[in-house]
């Protein structure tokens, strides 16, 4: 978002400082058609135990890769979300969902950082709630806001990267996933894993490396993560 008015999107740019927002407990219902939602390493950790980890085009090209937490199986099923707008209980929430209302911008004028929340929120007033602005000045929350969608683009951008290394180094491989649960048959192509022959046939050198990097670590992490996919499997011919 490179514009302070962008159709949908309200811009916390000072122009309404008696904004506040209410948070809704439950307000997954916009992912309900996602089948995949990026994810950055440092969410890797926890996510591994609920979905599985994988890695797929960003781009149409098909050129750039990023890591993703598989939420079904199909285009437009997200097995995690009810249809009460709720996510599944103890289950880990991507960081990318739980942002939401929130997008991050650029202010068209000064060129600088912009928190955008979305115009239709249910949870939007301007009676009580938290704060976007404490006279004319950003609130604690806003700012705390801008840090947090900050933190969230530069991690997204920095695990980008390091897939791409892995990518460069041929420690990825592109392959279809079929799983079958009784008589129904899930799959899923475009995938990319890690090709687990190419990682053993790195030398000791390579392997030490990577291993106080954390590379190693994440990449057993996505590996446990797969685990999960016969899950997934029956979640979705429940």
């Amino acid at each position: 978002m490179s514009k302070n008015n962008v159709p949908g999107w309200i811009a916390l740019d000072g122009s309404d400082v008696n904004l506040k927002i209410n948070l809704q407990n439950n307000h997954y219902g916009f992912l309900k058609n996602q089948n995949a939602l990026p994810l950055a390493q440092s969410e890797f950790e926890l996510a591994c135990k609920n979905y599985p980890i994988v890695f797929i085009a960003a781009n149409a090209e098909g050129t750039l890769l990023q890591s993703v937490a598989l939420l079904g199986f199909n285009q437009g099923q997200n097995l995690f979300v009810h249809d009460d707008q709720s996510w599944e209980p103890h289950h880990y929430i991507p960081a990318y969902a739980k942002r939401h209302p929130f997008q991050l911008g650029v202010d068209a004028q000064q060129q600088e950082p912009l928190v955008f929340v979305e115009q239709s929120y249910p949870g939007l007033n301007h009676k009580e709630g938290l704060a976007f602005f404490e006279g004319i000045e950003p609130s604690a929350y806003l700012s705390q806001l801008l840090h947090a969608l900050r933190t969230l683009q530069v991690e997204l951008e920095q695990t980008q990267h390091w897939i791409m290394r892995l990518k460069e180094k041929g420690l990825l491989v592109e392959r279809s996933i079929d799983l079958t649960v009784g008589k129904k048959t899930e799959r899923v192509g475009g995938v990319w894993v890690v090709d687990t022959d190419k990682l053993s046939s790195l030398t000791d050198e390579e392997l030490a490396q990577m291993y106080h990097n954390g590379t190693l670590g994440l990449i057993e992490q996505h590996r446990l993560s797969l685990l999960n996919l016969d899950t997934l499997a029956k979640r979705a011919t429940a």
